[in-house]
């Protein structure tokens, strides 16, 4: 519980990285509560609802600028990826990448002892390749740390490397995970893993991938979350397919639209990036759309090997259609892993509509103090554009089913 306590050097030799004495949002006690929480919420599920599915968020299980300090540097990481990666193909094959480490990397004995532990934890002498999302889940901070000091030159790599401090808190962080993964593995329950901010995600995702990787071997036991109203979805759940099917592990994922929409925005206005959100909100639906299509038309869901493993998780009664016709043109029962969710004391006539017509369809409740839920339904309500037309459907149908009653 000492996180605070950082030394005020620790980044005296990497230019423009802020102190992990800065991490002072949340304390280790607070999270290790936290877990706690999480741990009540997940035996709850298994008590009540078998089948049910419990969500966390990995913003409390750690400091969120250390989230936000990790995923900068594992962008750096990709970064580095793409240079090695000469060809483009998204592959590095042990040629590619030893003629590549040379030219990043110092050419000493301490150089070649890294690069033989790299080329051993890939595998790449027995001729496997390395995939960009496998260059960045399997290499552990300590390594990246390890690899940043043998640069030849002090650039963006070099820079965005954690301290030591960091180091030892990131691993807090995923050793919280990794408990909860464990319980909900042991009590046969499904974990929904949250998406949030475009730049805590790449950190996020990476501890999914490494809970993924251990506790989906058998059958989806963590579920990541894809927001589609970013541009870089389609790609990212490609290669999240793609790299489930390498490592044979069973892929599983919870599809919304996003909640973070006027942040994200105003984020990249002002410190002049590029916004990650879709221009428009017709491409976050098409997004939306084309992501249940593909996760439907996985290889190992056609021959069925896997099933399905989908939460579609949305108030949009055009996507919720548009998800029972391809089930339906693709063969896939309503007991397959495909599942629908809605928040508590919303949409409620899609949700009850679903389970009567025998989809698994399942509510999502937030809990806690009022002044932290509450933020988080105005989140939802922001995210969900045509939530107003959708209350307003529903008294419509309850004025005509009033009526119906009184009047025959």
């Amino acid at each position: 519980a000492n996180s605070e306590k950082q030394n005020d050097n620790a980044f005296s030799n990497r230019k423009g990285v802020q102190s992990a004495r800065v991490y002072d949002y949340t304390t280790e006690f607070e999270c290790d509560k936290n877990v706690e929480i999480f741990e009540k919420a997940i035996q709850a599920v298994h008590n009540t609802t078998p089948e049910g599915f419990a969500a966390i968020k990995v913003t409390a299980l750690g400091n969120p600028k250390l989230l936000e300090r990790w995923s900068t540097a594992l962008i750096a990481m990709r970064n580095l990826f793409k240079q090695l990666d000469k060809d483009g193909d998204g592959k590095l094959t042990k040629d590619e990448f030893v003629s590549g480490y040379w030219s990043l990397f110092k050419k000493d004995s301490a150089g070649e002892k890294q690069l033989q532990q790299i080329m051993e934890i890939f595998g790449v002498n027995e001729g496997k390749y390395i995939d960009p999302v496998e260059w960045t889940t399997k290499l552990r901070v300590e390594k990246m740390q390890e690899l940043s000091s043998q640069c030849i030159e002090q650039g963006p790599f070099f820079n965005a490397a954690l301290c030591d401090d960091e180091i030892e808190l990131v691993n807090k962080m995923i050793a919280r995970a990794t408990r909860l993964a464990d319980l909900a593995e042991k009590l046969d329950v499904a974990l929904l893993i949250d998406a949030e901010h475009s730049y805590f995600q790449p950190a996020i995702d990476n501890i999914v991938l490494e809970i993924q990787r251990k506790h989906n071997r058998k059958k989806a036991c963590i579920f990541n979350t894809f927001q589609c109203y970013l541009k870089e979805t389609d790609e990212k759940l490609a290669e999240h397919i793609a790299h489930s099917e390498r490592e044979e592990w069973v892929f599983a994922c919870k599809l919304v639209r996003g909640a973070y929409m006027v942040l994200e925005r105003a984020r990249a206005e002002e410190m002049g990036y590029p916004s990650p959100i879709h221009d428009t909100i017709q491409d976050t639906h098409a997004c939306y759309n084309r992501a249940m299509g593909v996760i439907m038309n996985r290889q190992k869901v056609q021959t069925k090997e896997e099933v399905v493993n989908m939460l579609v998780a949305t108030h949009n009664q055009d996507s919720i259609e548009l998800a029972v016709e391809l089930m339906s043109e693709k063969g896939i029962e309503k007991d397959q892993g495909v599942y629908f969710g809605q928040l508590f004391g919303m949409a409620d006539h899609l949700t009850f509509t679903l389970g009567n017509a025998g989809f698994k369809a399942y509510k999502y409740l937030p809990y806690g103090p009022l002044v932290e839920v509450l933020p988080y339904l105005i989140r939802r309500a922001q995210e969900n554009s045509t939530l107003m037309a959708g209350a307003q459907n529903e008294r419509r149908m309850i004025r005509s089913e009033l009526r119906r009653r009184f009047f025959g």
